[in-house]
């Protein structure tokens, strides 16, 4: 009697995550929560305990749902790039005045300075380092992470943002996303001009909808075209909620990165939620993700665009 209950209940959510991924996905907040909890590894993942579970014609139902959904998830996922340079070394070889690298991450709250986050600072050399939940005593560290990285300026915002620049940057508002996320905008400067980036931590709310904080961080990004918006969305990107950021902007793992779009959690390629889209101006050249599983169950994102 339990199996067969487990196995009704197992189709029934099966059937639900599909009808979900396939059509309705986000778009009622009812059933937004089940959409996030069920992204189509989960939905494979389902499938094989069903074949497990089963016998005769079931058995064969989950295995064809195993092999189509997974295939499904690979095909929308699984990204070849476009990388133009791999090695960090040639990377500065090769980068000219109208390119800008960029490196953010989801650091977890650390209790002191992230010992893990200056070493890729130091490793990858970026133009940029943007950090959210970079713990509660980052203003205290300020200095800390200056003496450790020479020619980077650091400065953070309220609510979680760690910004390290060796870049001329200012920041120009930060503030609250729907009384719930957190958002800074900076202005950068580069020898072709100043771009703005948005640097964003939505809240997972459980009752009430994403889709105002990603309006918000989008409505942050002026309309220009050499915008640059960086964050941990908390919205997987089969979101309806990325319409208008498709629209407008280029997913720089959709572009240019290698391997499963997903960044979290600790290494399993689960959900989406850290994410980098470059305005139209912007060719995006390289796109890593990085992931540093002692420190954050979130991966890292490193950048390299060059402005068109």
């Amino acid at each position: 009697m339990f199996r067969r209950i487990l196995q009704t209940g197992g189709w029934l959510a099966l059937a639900l995550g599909l009808v979900l991924q396939l059509w309705l996905k986000d778009r009622h907040m009812v059933l937004a929560l089940v959409f996030y909890a069920l992204p189509k590894p989960c939905l494979a993942g389902l499938a094989l305990l069903l074949f497990r579970l089963g016998r005769g014609w079931r058995r064969m139902m989950a295995a064809t749902a195993f092999v189509m959904i997974s295939g499904w998830w690979i095909a929308a996922s699984w990204s070849s790039g476009n990388v133009a340079v791999s090695a960090p070394a040639r990377i500065d070889a090769n980068k000219t005045a109208e390119e800008v690298t960029i490196l953010y991450w989801n650091l977890c709250r650390p209790r002191g300075l992230d010992r893990q986050a200056v070493e890729l600072v130091e490793s990858l050399k970026p133009d940029i380092a943007a950090f959210v939940e970079p713990g509660p005593n980052v203003g205290e560290l300020l200095d800390e992470y200056e003496q450790l990285l020479p020619g980077y300026r650091a400065s953070w915002m309220p609510r979680g943002i760690l910004w390290l620049s060796r870049l001329p940057s200012r920041h120009r508002v930060r503030g609250k996303l729907d009384d719930m996320g957190a958002f800074a905008r900076f202005e950068v400067n580069l020898p072709g001009g100043a771009f703005p980036m948005v640097v964003a931590d939505v809240h997972p709310g459980l009752w009430r909808p994403r889709l105002h904080q990603l309006d918000e961080v989008l409505q942050h990004s002026l309309g220009r075209a050499d915008a640059v918006l960086a964050g941990d969305f908390n919205t997987p990107l089969e979101s309806v909620f990325f319409e208008p950021y498709r629209a407008r902007l280029t997913n720089v793992l959709e572009a240019a990165g290698r391997g499963f779009r997903e960044t979290w959690p600790c290494g399993l390629p689960l959900l989406s939620l850290d994410q980098v889209w470059a305005g139209a101006d912007w060719q995006v050249l390289e796109a890593r993700k990085i992931w540093r599983l002692t420190g954050s169950d979130h991966a890292a994102l490193y950048v390299r665009l060059r402005r068109r």
